[in-house]
């Protein structure tokens, strides 16, 4: 029968092109699934059949023979070339099955080789293999996954085939009309086809691929139990909820802690013990320290969150500088470590011939302390940055590895550096030292121990004044009225960005917003009452009626006294207090 052409390109493509793509999904299906947390890969082999009557490999790894061979397996991980071969030698003994590494595959022009799989989906749900059939020779690339409880499965529950045709157009393709009216197909054709399709036009994507370092099934194990463990009773006591996000706080740092974790494991490392450099809320620290880790976390000044703990964490409060050494550690941790982030590889050079380090950066800072000015202008800030870092860490003789975490973070690449030879320790010290001095011009400075208030609340009240005044007649400008009670009209204004609000600004009140977090977003933001902010676009926000609101009659309305045409409501019906000469 023939299969189902779902969706194809408008476009053609070089095979070298068609078989990157299918290799970036084949080693991240989570970056376009969802539902998938890793994948643990289990075995490649190169397969050879002879017999005449096998038209396609695909035909002979069916759901029931893969299920039938499973079902024997103790886990998952114990698949050898034996699982394969009891599937084909019903249809051909003397087929070949040889195990191979991927560099045999990415050499072969011909060919046809099977990669079996483990799929780790995020939540509860249960494990599943995965069978990948690359066919060298037709250009193709065959997925099926299965498991006991198909409802519940991570995949399409079905075989799809992702092809290039002999005209060079990419397309997947199905195998019954069934398949094709399903809401996996339309997966397929939505989401998982436009990906293949940026994937094969850069064909030099070079992504980290996540969790590279550690075992993604070991990391997604110890993760779920941590999780478990920790997770809900610290969100629920979590004392800063008003500041800060517990969801995001929590489960990161146990996020962290697994991957270190199982680092540490893969590494064989022995006799941990760590130093959190800017421990902040001291979560990492906590977790590490419960799971048998000797270790403990510094920060300038202690958190609320501390007392959670009840004294189970090694958290002190003192201030980490550039000079400061810690002989007896294996690890230096720098979990957004700020201004001490590319000195972290330089902690650990100086504390000791057995110390390594891992750093997860996220705001930009020179050696000095100051703000990181970008040098390459190809790549993003951010880039740049983790070069800049990892430039640092080669620099002090660290075996650098980059690997990417799996938090709810948009900052989330990590650098990992390991002690290499130590023969020449000096020579090194002397580099480091001769690299600090030409890019330190100035005397590294700590923040203060007492956080600086930076919400645009001490901001001079004439120029808080003078921006929402004129942000107000820029709205107002696209006149849009809506009826008042008394019959009037009521200019509600249009909608602009924040970036062009900005511009509108002079530079001298502007000056003063960028030493603000959030600038003029944030200025805005407080004013709630007159503003709505919302996706970098700001419009005016109606005044509430009494009805909708009847705890603010005791402030004063600013739109009775500064808007043009007054407020919405009468003051009767106002949420708020209508007095004259505000």
């Amino acid at each position: 029968m023939d299969r189902i052409p779902l969706v194809t390109s408008s476009t053609t493509f070089p095979l070298r092109n068609f078989w990157n793509s299918v290799m970036v999904y084949h080693d991240r299906p989570n970056v376009v699934n969802r539902k998938l947390a890793a994948v643990a890969p289990v075995l490649l082999c190169e397969i050879s059949l002879h017999s005449p009557r096998i038209k396609r490999l695909s035909e002979i790894f069916t759901r029931e023979a893969l299920l039938y061979e499973i079902r024997k397996l103790p886990n998952l991980q114990m698949i050898t070339p034996q699982f394969i071969r009891e599937i084909t030698e019903s249809y051909d003994k003397n087929a070949s099955i040889k195990e191979c590494d991927r560099e045999v595959f990415e050499r072969s022009l011909e060919g046809q080789f099977v990669s079996l799989r483990i799929l780790l989906p995020r939540g509860d749900q249960k494990k599943c293999l995965e069978l990948v059939i690359f066919d060298r020779t037709a250009k193709s690339a065959t997925f099926f996954a299965v498991q006991e409880q198909s409802e519940h499965i991570a995949a399409p529950r079905f075989p799809y085939h992702i092809e290039l045709t002999p005209s060079d157009n990419l397309r997947i393709v199905l195998d019954t009309f069934e398949d094709a009216d399903t809401s996996s197909a339309e997966w397929l054709a939505d989401k998982l086809f436009p990906k293949l399709l940026k994937w094969t036009e850069d064909v030099q994507d070079k992504a980290v691929t996540s969790l590279s370092l550690v075992l993604p099934n070991e990391y997604c194990t110890l993760y779920a139990e941590l999780k478990a463990k920790y997770g809900e009773n610290l969100v629920k006591a979590w004392p800063q909820k008003a500041n800060t996000d517990p969801q995001k706080y929590v489960y990161e740092d146990v996020a962290i802690a697994a991957y270190l974790i199982c680092l540490w494991r893969r590494l064989g490392a022995e006799n941990i013990d760590f130093v959190d450099c800017g421990c902040g809320n001291g979560l990492l620290v906590y977790v590490l320290n419960e799971e048998g880790y000797r270790g403990r976390g510094f920060d300038i000044r202690g958190r609320k969150t501390w007392d959670l703990y009840e004294g189970r964490a090694d958290l002190r409060e003192g201030t980490i500088t550039p000079e400061s050494t810690f002989p007896e550690a294996t690890w230096i941790i720098g979990n957004h470590s700020d201004e001490l982030t590319p000195w972290i590889p330089i902690v650990a050079l100086k504390s000791s011939p057995k110390t390594n380090f891992f750093v997860l950066p996220c705001c930009s800072y020179e050696l000095s302390g100051r703000k990181y000015v970008r040098m390459n202008s190809a790549i993003s800030q951010y880039e740049d940055y983790l070069d800049y870092v990892r430039n640092i860490s080669v620099l002090c003789g660290f075996t650098t590895s980059v690997d990417k975490l799996r938090i709810p973070s948009t900052k989330r690449t990590c650098l990992v550096g390991v002690r290499g030879d130590a023969s020449d320790v000096e020579e090194i010290q002397r580099r480091v030292s001769a690299f600090v001095g030409q890019r330190q011009n100035c005397e590294f400075v700590a923040r203060e121990s007492v956080e600086a208030v930076r919400n645009c609340t001490r901001l001079n009240r004439d120029l808080i004044k003078r921006i929402v005044g004129l942000v107000v007649e820029q709205l107002l400008k696209a006149e849009c009225t809506i009826g008042k009670g008394d019959g009037q009209a009521w200019n509600r204004g249009g909608t602009l960005h924040l970036g062009e609000l900005s511009q509108k600004i002079p530079a001298e009140d502007r000056k003063p917003l960028k030493n603000e977090c959030g600038g003029l977003q944030t200025l805005l933001k407080n004013h709630r009452y007159i503003f709505n902010v919302k996706n970098g676009e700001v419009s005016l926000r109606p005044p509430l009626s009494l009805n909708e609101c009847n705890k603010y009659k005791d402030k004063p309305c600013w739109f009775h006294a500064n808007h043009p045409d007054g407020c919405l409501f009468r003051s009767e019906t106002c949420a708020y207090k209508h007095v004259e000469n505000l």
